[in-house]
């Protein structure tokens, strides 16, 4: 099958890689590598590597833009992290249509982050789902989907790499549907989640959550994300690794109340309510150095993060 490729980063490369084993990639557009400060070559780079003709587009609106693709002569149509919405022409240029590859059980968490999202938000799942692009984002029939289940303590780099896992097997699907003649399952717009992209505003630690919730938050931005952060004496601190405690350690939200085995719990609010049982930080980076550990750099106990 003959291919125009849409994708950016890690995650296009990932789609594109996979495509290439199978298929004919007739053409790859992809961002410049510094996109919105992203700094990602990884699909620009590939498909060099394997003399593709390469197209950069900041958002796939160039006046000549349709043409090159009709002189490609697609069968399909694949997106993969591509960072921008498509314009609708586009997407009727080829006899099948348009797939995208988007890291979530759609309809939920369409949008950005959505890795991150579904573990702040505790769920037990996330996944891939590949359905027919159509100009809204993330919205049109669903092809193939995997589910991949969200450990309690699982991490965001951890569950990004299980995720990413299962892009090639579950694109490889959806394009089996599609040419054997399938339109795929309409998702219900009643259960769509939209979600934003996630800056350092965001994942400012709000001491007043409850215990789980503020773990959730720093397991969802691990590294290689932005991390979870507080300010301690004014300085800024990311909260590089954490744990629920064995047992409820209470009080103020934002207080050191007291060094616990390998950190330091800090309270967690709101005070008294069940799910107030606190947050042991193992390690921490204060803004301008390395990582520390917990304990290591909160010398007193009694202080406050804010």
């Amino acid at each position: 099958m003959r291919i125009v490729f849409f994708g950016y980063g890690v995650l296009g490369a990932v789609a594109l890689d996979g495509l290439l084993a199978a298929h004919t990639v007739a053409l790859v557009i992809t961002h410049p590598a510094d996109f919105s400060g992203l700094g990602e070559p990884d699909v620009q780079e590939l498909a060099e590597r394997h003399g593709l003709p390469v197209v950069l587009s900041a958002f796939g609106a160039e006046p000549d833009l349709a043409d090159r693709i009709r002189a490609a002569a697609p069968d399909l149509v694949v997106s993969t992290n591509w960072r921008t919405r498509l314009p609708a022409d586009l997407l009727s240029l080829a006899p099948l249509g348009a797939l995208n590859v988007h890291d979530a059980l759609l309809p939920k968490y369409s949008g950005f982050g959505a890795i991150n999202w579904a573990i702040r938000n505790g769920e037990a799942e996330t996944g891939v789902t590949v359905h027919v692009m159509e100009p809204d984002f993330d919205s049109g029939p669903v092809m193939a989907r995997t589910v991949v289940p969200i450990g309690p303590d699982e991490l965001a780099g951890d569950l990004y790499d299980r995720v990413t896992a299962a892009y090639v097997p579950t694109l490889n699907a959806a394009i089996e549907a599609r040419a054997g003649g399938s339109t795929g399952t309409p998702q219900d717009p009643s259960a769509r989640t939209f979600y934003h992209r996630i800056g350092a505003a965001d994942v400012r630690i709000d001491w007043t959550l409850p215990s789980l919730a503020a773990y959730a938050l720093v397991r969802a931005q691990s590294d290689p994300y932005v991390n979870a952060w507080t300010t301690y004496d004014g300085d800024e601190v990311h909260v590089k690794a954490a744990r629920m405690p064995e047992s409820a350690i209470c009080g103020t939200p934002g207080r050191l109340i007291r060094r616990t085995g390998d950190g330091v719990t800090v309270g967690c609010g709101p005070v008294g309510a069940p799910g107030s049982r606190g947050l042991v930080l193992l390690t921490v980076q204060p803004a301008g150095s390395g990582e520390l550990p917990a304990a290591d750099y909160f010398k007193r106990m009694g202080g406050y993060l804010l």
